[in-house]
């Protein structure tokens, strides 16, 4: 009896150090990873990317413009007979020269490519959001599942220690019983036995909850080993209708709004092609300087400097019809990518039906096992209140424990069940990430 005593006061101690611990709410969870995250923060580099990327220079509206400057030096043996019969012999003629020049080229006309290009990099960059948010909410999700799988541990941890309690009770009514003669000592054994079964499921489920707080700390970025604990309850708020789901989920759900972007984005590539079947206009201009010194040959000295301009006009008229299958090809694409788009769209709207039904049916199965609960509470005082006044057996106490232990599991997971088909259902309604 000292023995179990002394681990009843060591099973205690932890919990009061689990109490002692910081309270991390599911708010703050989310907070920590949405910062240290490691997948989060190369999402939303890449998103950082494109945004970048989505200027009217990387679209080829603006004019490019370069500096160039250059020297020579030369020295070589030099023999040359002009037409007049001179005749020039020089050994090591050095000849220099330098040249410096700016140089400008615009494209001004290009059927319109580079306003479509712009508008595609502006897609892509608003597509690339629309990615971030989609790893954001499959994180808050993977958060929110592995959270209150560690509340679900805890209320389980709890009502393992309920559960002790009358056990407790249980073996002192046993030993009162055996003192006076009232009993045989195969009561007080049992109920050693039973609290001892009890003890051993309080051991693994304080060993399974530590397992998952490690898994929660890598969703979060954290030290593995860092302490912390969670709230003591699942609180279940959210009670939309079926009619509001299906018109806010086509509006929220992402991705139905990544499938749309990208089906815009293919359209941007059929026009960026069509635009290739209109002439190009380039604008090109300089200004330049050259200088060349000269020790043999006709010209000794020449410079020159000033600027100068032109237009290139080029059209291509045929290609092997390149074009053409390349155009082909992107209708398909468009075609494929609005069939994808209705599949998806199904397919969200299957998943939410079966979302809602699912939560529904939770809800229900918790208000049953809420009752329930009450029912074996009562039911176990009852029997113990007989058991202590010798109208019922161990075995009678026993099967009213089981019961209350089976009811209490049944709630815990009811409510987790409940939570889990709640996040579902916001996740598919796009209302999990806001």
């Amino acid at each position: 009896m000292k023995r179990l005593t002394g681990l009843i006061v060591v099973l205690f101690l932890w919990l009061g150090l689990a109490q002692a611990q910081q309270v991390i709410t599911l708010e703050q969870a989310i907070q920590l990873a949405l910062k240290n995250n490691y997948a989060i923060q190369v999402a939303k580099n890449e998103t950082e990317i494109s945004k970048n990327e989505a200027t009217a220079g990387n679209a080829g509206m603006l004019p490019q413009l370069s500096l160039n400057s250059g020297a020579t030096f030369s020295s070589s043996n030099t023999h040359q007979e002009f037409a007049t019969g001179t005749t020039v012999d020089k050994n090591g003629a050095v000849s220099t020269g330098v040249s410096a020049g700016v140089a400008l080229n615009w494209t001004l006309f290009d059927g319109m490519k580079m306003f479509v290009t712009r508008d595609k990099l502006n897609e892509l960059s608003s597509m690339s959001e629309i990615e971030l948010k989609i790893d954001i909410e499959n994180t808050v999700e993977d958060i929110c599942v592995q959270y209150y799988k560690l509340v679900k541990q805890k209320q389980l941890i709890k009502a393992i220690e309920n559960n002790l309690e009358l056990y407790k009770e249980r073996i002192k009514i046993a030993e009162a019983k055996l003192k006076i003669g009232s009993e045989s000592k195969l009561d007080y054994l049992q109920a050693k036995v039973d609290m001892n079964e009890q003890t051993s499921d309080y051991l693994k489920q304080k060993n399974t909850m530590s397992e998952m707080k490690i898994a929660l700390n890598k969703l979060l970025a954290s030290q593995v080993d860092s302490e912390f604990d969670v709230v003591d309850s699942i609180v279940i708020s959210y009670s939309p209708t079926l009619e509001e789901l299906k018109t806010t989920a086509i509006a929220g759900n992402t991705q139905l709004q990544w499938q749309q972007k990208n089906i815009d984005l293919v359209k941007y590539t059929l026009r960026e092609l069509e635009a290739q079947r209109y002439p190009k206009l380039v604008l090109n201009s300089a200004y330049n300087f050259t200088r060349t010194d000269n020790q043999a040959g006709m010209v000794l000295y020449n410079r020159n400097l000033g600027p100068s301009a032109g237009l290139t006009l080029s059209w291509n008229i045929f290609n092997g019809r390149t074009l053409n299958s390349q155009i082909q090809n992107s209708q398909l694409l468009i075609s494929n990518s609005e069939l994808l788009l209705k599949n998806t769209r199904s397919h969200v709207e299957g998943s939410l039906l079966q979302a809602f039904i699912s939560f529904n049916n939770a809800k229900t199965i918790l208000e049953l096992e809420e009752e329930n609960l009450l029912l074996a509470k009562e039911n176990v005082d009852v029997a113990l209140e007989r058991f202590r006044l010798g109208s019922s057996n161990s075995i009678q106490l026993k099967e009213a424990q089981r019961s209350y232990e089976d009811a209490q599991t049944r709630l815990v997971n009811a409510r987790y069940e409940t939570k889990i088909a709640e996040i579902s259902l916001m996740k598919l309604n796009g209302t999990l990430v806001k």
